[in-house]
């Protein structure tokens, strides 16, 4: 029995538990990948963008109400064009930097966390919003890659041993950062505030003329990437006026509530929950963290800590959202932080016990844990469909006759487009829902579509996404389903995960 204690002991070391999370993580998301849901309708927007635009129609700006870093989409365009149009290709860039992002953060961590950095790595393997979306055709997964990678070789130019090549790979990725994340540049003002403070304070004013390159490097590089295609992206009135409430508030005072929320919004895109009780670990965490990476490493935490103002003054200024996944790039900060906040609180209560020091820091590590692990091993067993149209397609597919039409509800419309070539249904007899901003006259053009298809003895109808039935209660689709009943006889019906069609005679 001792034998076998000693040899746990010798195997179960610090650098085994930091590689055996990062190989979870991957596992993670290696899962949800091979699951291969189908595009939802904000994807599939993007999606038909890539597919239908060639590398120069991106430049320009992009149908649907869709928007992305131009680097993004030419990585994704570049992977259609060697590899093929498919779902699972499109997503293989967020997939690659969801599983990049694990092993940057565990460097990061090691580095300038220690052991406590530990718990950074484990709830950024497990975080369900992390492992979401490295499978999602978007940018947000990527942002927080690029992220890492940008506090990674920043790390690298400060101190004293600091190298010309350090500053010169740093200014190359922040170059490209710019052009494939737009919350990088939140970053690179950080970082290039963090060196000039360093170097003056060590009068180290030699790298001054290499900090000013980087500078007017990446200013360089946003302007283009401005001029190019940010500034369209910002006038877009629809998104802006989509996003108001998610700015900032002027003055910040006027409105204390959004902070709450954006507070609470934060904290479930790092853990996916908001209880009460993390609402007090969080920010008390929070504070510590700050305050003792402020004492220990100060350079380091500008890097970290800067990005949250330079993201709140963009807010402000109503050039940046802060809500749910806009805000994934600073899951990793948030996640840094509080584990320092961990250790800091063992290292101060070491002082007088090692004992009393393990309670205080087990006790808001194991709640996070507790609220937060079951849900994500819950997700790993049965992973997430989404609205998974493609099985619902397949089965029309097999048992559509010749002249059968198909109607596809205006929410399922982008989805059905971007799938409809794989499955044969980009033929004649497809009629497409009308969407539009008035709920009401979007419901009467439904019953219009529908009153012009009676008389037909075979109707597909495809439906998901229903997020309106003109203020109907209850079950939103059973309302389009009692409606159709109610005119004609349902001869068919097929069932997936948050997509549904049924086969209608609407004939007298």
């Amino acid at each position: 029995m001792h034998q076998t204690l000693n040899r746990l002991k010798l195997l179960i070391t610090p650098g085994f538990i930091w590689w055996s999370l990062i190989v979870i993580g991957i596992v993670f998301r290696l899962r949800q990948y091979l699951v291969n849901r189908s595009l939802w309708g904000d994807e599939a927007c993007l999606a038909l963008n890539l597919v239908n635009r060639n590398l120069s129609g991106l430049l320009r700006p992009l149908d649907y109400e869709q928007g992305a870093p131009i680097g993004f989409l030419f990585i994704e365009k570049l992977l259609i064009i060697i590899l093929g149009n498919k779902d699972y290709i499109l997503r293989l860039f967020p997939l690659i930097s969801g599983m990049l992002a694990i092993y940057l953060i565990y460097r990061i961590s090691r580095k300038y966390i220690g052991i406590a950095g530990i718990f950074a790595v484990l709830m950024f393997s497990l975080n369900w919003q992390l492992i979401y979306y490295s499978s999602e055709v978007k940018q947000y997964g990527s942002d927080v890659m690029i992220a890492l990678l940008l506090v990674y070789l920043s790390g690298n130019c400060l101190g004293e041993s600091v190298r010309l090549k350090d500053f010169v790979l740093l200014g190359f990725a922040g170059m490209v950062a710019i052009w494939i994340s737009h919350p990088s540049i939140f970053f690179l003002a950080g970082i290039g505030l963090a060196l000039i403070l360093e170097k003056l304070i060590r009068k180290d004013y030699a790298p001054l003329a290499w900090i000013l390159a980087l500078g007017i490097a990446w200013i360089t590089a946003f302007g283009m990437e401005y001029l190019v295609s940010l500034r369209y992206l910002i006038a877009n009135d629809n998104l802006q006026g989509y996003w108001m409430k998610a700015f900032m508030p002027l003055p910040p005072w006027s409105n204390p509530n959004w902070f709450v929320k954006t507070g609470y919004s934060l904290m479930y895109m790092s853990v996916s929950r908001t209880d009460l009780i993390l609402a007090v670990i969080f920010p008390v965490l929070f504070f510590i963290g700050s305050l003792s990476l402020w004492v220990r490493y100060r350079n380091f935490a500008v890097i970290i800590i800067s990005p949250f103002f330079m993201a709140l003054a963009a807010s402000a200024l109503q050039k940046y959202p802060l809500k749910d996944r806009f805000m994934l790039f600073l899951v990793p900060l948030v996640l840094l932080i509080i584990s320092e906040g961990l250790g800091r609180i063992y290292l101060f209560f070491a002082k007088w016990d090692r004992k009393l020091a393990v309670i205080f820091y087990a006790i808001p590590a194991l709640v996070i844990l507790w609220l937060t692990i079951p849900g994500i091993f819950q997700n790993f067993m049965a992973p997430y469909k989404g609205e998974d149209i493609k099985p619902v397609l397949g089965h029309i597919r097999e048992n559509r006759t010749q002249d059968d039409i198909v109607y596809v509800f205006h929410s399922s419309i982008y989805t059905f487009n971007y799938y409809a070539p794989f499955y044969g249904l980009d033929t004649d007899n497809i009629i497409l829902g009308i969407d539009g901003p008035k709920r009401k006259l979007v419901l009467e053009q439904f019953f219009n579509d529908v009153e012009v298809l009676r008389g037909n003895s075979r109707v597909w109808f495809i439906f998901s996404a229903v997020l309106d039935c003109g203020g109907c209660e209850g079950d939103k689709q059973q309302f389009y389903l009692d409606y159709l009943d109610s005119l004609g006889v349902r001869m068919d019906s097929f069932n997936a995960a948050g997509a549904n069609g049924y086969l209608y005679n609407l004939s007298p």
